[in-house]
């Protein structure tokens, strides 16, 4: 008799010291701090408000506009194609983001040109032109017209580039003095030249003209060249005083 009670205490004290067990596998009884914590949500990284700056080139004419004829043959359209080609290559060299305006011979208004510029907010509009008059290089800012009256929250669409205008001989007067420095001979200047007047963000435009009085000096690719590297070395030279989170505007 003594023997079954002891059995029965020790088939109890077995199967109390089981569920024990069983329930520290499973997990009962633990306080929140000896429970295994879930993983913490992944905080994402706050954004720093700031993207890579981006250059718009713009290859004047294209499509049915061929503009100048500069040689026999080489319309003003394909060469400043040429010339924004190379611009950007010459870009991406030196780690900076660039989109043209046109990539083939297609028609664009100035409206058109505007518009694709405005809404990529760049930190640089620029745009290209080519002539045979003139020697180097020549750097525009717009001559806006007399500022017209806005309507409610909308900008005079002629004088739109009004609020940028500082910023936009900023760049125009650094690329000068950088270019200047490689002994190529280049002026500053400002025009009545559209779409300049439309843009919404710091804005300029170049003119290349041949600097030895041989119009065909601006078809030749030696000179392209040469005049894409020292613009894309002052652009360069410019990016950290670029804002590439130009204001949007209504």
């Amino acid at each position: 008799m003594r023997w079954n009670k002891s059995a029965a205490r020790r088939r109890r004290f077995l199967l109390a010291l089981g569920v024990i067990c069983l329930a520290g596998v499973l997990g009962f009884g633990q306080s929140p701090a000896t429970q295994n914590p879930a993983p913490a949500p992944t905080s994402p990284t706050p954004a720093s408000g700031e993207r890579p700056a981006l250059i718009v080139i713009d290859p004047a004419h294209g499509g049915s506009d061929p503009g100048a004829l500069l040689t026999p043959d080489s319309a003003e359209k394909e060469i400043t194609l040429a010339v924004a080609r190379r611009l950007r290559q010459e870009l991406s060299a030196r780690g900076i983001a660039s989109q043209l305006v046109r990539d083939g011979d297609a028609t664009f208004s100035l409206d058109q040109r505007a518009a694709v510029a405005n809404s990529a907010y760049p930190a640089l509009y620029l745009a290209i032109h080519a002539s045979s008059l003139g020697s180097g290089l020549r750097v525009f800012t717009a001559m806006l017209p007399v500022a017209g009256k806005s309507r409610g929250p909308f900008l005079n669409w002629d004088t739109a580039q009004a609020p940028f205008m500082e910023r936009s001989k900023t760049a125009q007067a650094q690329i000068v003095a950088a270019v200047q420095k490689t002994g190529f001979p280049v002026r500053a200047l400002i025009a009545p030249l559209r779409p300049l007047n439309n843009l919404k963000v710091p804005a300029i435009a170049i003119e290349i003209s041949p600097a030895n009085g041989e119009t065909s000096q601006v078809a030749a690719t030696g000179y392209q060249q040469m005049i894409c590297a020292a613009l894309a070395n002052a652009i360069a030279s410019m990016v950290p005083s670029l804002s590439s989170r130009t204001e949007i505007q209504p």
